[in-house]
């Protein structure tokens, strides 16, 4: 997977693994003597390898492709290495939540998830990719493809460290970032804290891996401002006059919590914006209950009214590049799904003075900030956070950039109304980071095919590796295999995950993975067969 313009987020290396029998070996120390020099291994720690095992073994892994020529040359009986694919993230935790990870070369979440079966070296059809234009291509794929994302790396950095360095400034852990082109729908970059390494994904807790962006919930009340603003201007119309300053306008100008919620459905702040690559909860099946927003909805909502009435749900898929035929494959201009949730004309009049309050001619951006207060009730007990809020855009009269910054604490603690903490630094954080992307932004210009591959990252995804076998002198010490995680995946992906451990599978029910046995992480070492309980709800 690449970004936008060809720079590697996720790619994969050919390793091996060096297989022996030491039962079909005939001179066991010569051989030991041979597979040493170009293991790097001592002759003595291989021989007593050998010796002390009758069975088919591993005797090292991640061998790079130069060794395992070199091993085959040598034409060893019982001697064989197996090729395997291994996925590499040289960003580590960059974009991390998008991206996904893979696990025994099955996409498990993100990207890697929604389109496994597009990355897998094998051919798929329209109906696993159906946002991408085909040329009339019946199926791709079959000499391997890559994938261009909308994100932009250099984006997602400067937000990472930035965000980063905040939550650090300020004694929090938990926030996220969005940026949006509002016109376009593009995902540019999105940062959800706590991060992980998909190099080591299964080190992450699975509150981290989740993707606070599209799961957590944000209290309406944050943008209650620009609602009711936004919901004055249409009911003025094309005609009516200039909105008095909040300072002194009725309440909600004039609305009542019934008639915001009213504006609200026109919009679709609740609308779905799940489909594309990633997943998380809707509004609520019962009438009613209280309608709950997401970030990613509240941004969606937000680009909206800076574009001219256009609700466009966002994607982050841009294209593929397929090996067979050589050619770069583009998204459908239908498949970007775009409803106008504001008359065209007021749409635009919506835009020009919605947002004159927040403004800031000097910086040429808009500046929008809000906490609020939370209580949950969790039994017999209650739990308080704080949530706050930035939404910029610039520049301020044709926007390119739409930023969304959330971060939430579990304390009311009283904070100082300084520069230096609460909403006056996180508005600080989010100009400063708008203004930086406005000056770095630069003619686009994609080439048609992706670069050779990225010497430097190889050399790193090595390093990481540290190509070297375990050292078990006078004793075989093979790994006990485990049983791993499978709850929540789809019976395919389940299925894939157990199937080298050749045990008989069990399946209670249809759907997804609810619960399994043996559980996570327990040994193998005797089991012979697994349930998996599925469920669809």
């Amino acid at each position: 997977m690449y970004d936008r313009k060809w720079r590697e987020m996720a790619v994969s290396y050919r390793l091996f693994s060096l297989q022996v029998n030491p039962a079909e070996i005939g001179d066991r120390r010569q051989t030991a003597e041979q597979l040493a020099r170009l293991l790097g291994e001592k002759p003595e720690i291989v021989e007593a390898r050998l010796k002390n095992s009758q069975d088919s073994m591993v005797l090292a892994e991640d061998i790079d492709e130069k060794q395992a020529e070199q091993i085959n040359a040598l034409q060893l009986r019982g001697v064989v290495c197996k090729a395997e694919e291994v996925r590499f993230y040289p960003g580590h935790t960059t974009a991390s939540h998008v991206l996904g990870f893979m696990g025994d070369g099955v996409g498990l979440a993100g990207v890697e998830g929604k389109y496994d079966a597009v990355l897998q070296a094998e051919g798929f059809r329209k109906s696993n990719i159906p946002d991408i234009d085909f040329q009339g291509q019946e199926s791709l794929g079959t000499a391997g493809t890559d994938l261009m994302l909308t994100l932009d790396v250099e984006l997602q950095k400067q937000l990472e460290n930035r965000f980063r360095g905040y939550l650090a400034a300020q004694g929090a852990e938990k926030g996220m970032g969005l940026v949006i082109e509002p016109g376009s729908g593009r995902i540019l970059a999105l940062v959800n804290q706590p991060s992980f390494n998909p190099n080591y994904f299964w080190k992450a807790s699975e509150s981290n891996r989740v993707n606070r962006m599209y799961n957590h919930v944000l209290d309406k009340d944050l943008i209650r401002p620009i609602l009711a603003r936004a919901a004055a201007i249409e009911r003025e119309g094309l005609e009516g006059p200039a909105l008095l300053p909040p300072a002194v306008a009725a309440p909600n100008y004039g609305f009542s919590g019934a008639q915001l919620d009213a504006f609200e459905q026109q919009i679709q702040l609740y609308g779905s914006v799940f489909g594309n690559w990633e997943s998380g909860p809707g509004a609520p099946e019962q009438a009613s209950a209280e309608p709950v927003v997401t970030g990613v909805q509240v941004g969606v909502t937000l680009a909206s009214l800076v574009n001219g009435g256009w609700r466009i749900t966002p994607y982050v898929v841009d294209s593929l590049y397929d090996h067979k035929t050589a050619k770069r494959y583009t998204r459908n201009h239908e498949a970007t799904e775009k409803i106008h949730v504001l008359d065209p004309a007021l749409g635009v009049k919506i835009r020009r003075d919605l947002f004159t309050k927040w403004f800031l001619e000097q910086e040429n951006l808009v500046a929008f900030t809000a906490d609020h207060a939370q209580m949950r009730k969790e039994k017999q007990f209650s739990r308080f956070s704080m949530q706050e809020l930035f939404v910029g855009f610039a520049p301020a009269k044709q926007p390119k950039f739409l930023l969304l910054v959330a971060v939430e604490q579990e304390h009311l603690f009283p904070k100082p109304n300084d520069k230096g903490s609460g909403l006056a630094a996180l508005e600080s954080m989010g100009k400063e980071l708008l203004t930086g992307f406005v000056k770095s932004q630069s003619p686009e210009t994609v080439a048609a095919q992706p670069p050779e591959r990225s010497k430097e990252n190889l050399r790193q995804f090595f390093i990481s590796k540290r190509l070297t076998f375990r050292e078990a002198p006078g004793k075989v010490n093979e790994p006990v295999p485990v049983m791993p995680q499978m709850r929540g995946m789809s019976l395919r992906k389940g299925l894939q995950q157990i199937d080298k451990y050749k045990m008989k599978v069990r399946i209670n029910g249809s759907g997804r993975i609810v619960a399994q046995y043996p559980l996570p992480g327990q040994s193998l070492l005797g089991v012979d067969e697994c349930i998996l309980t599925l469920d669809t709800k």
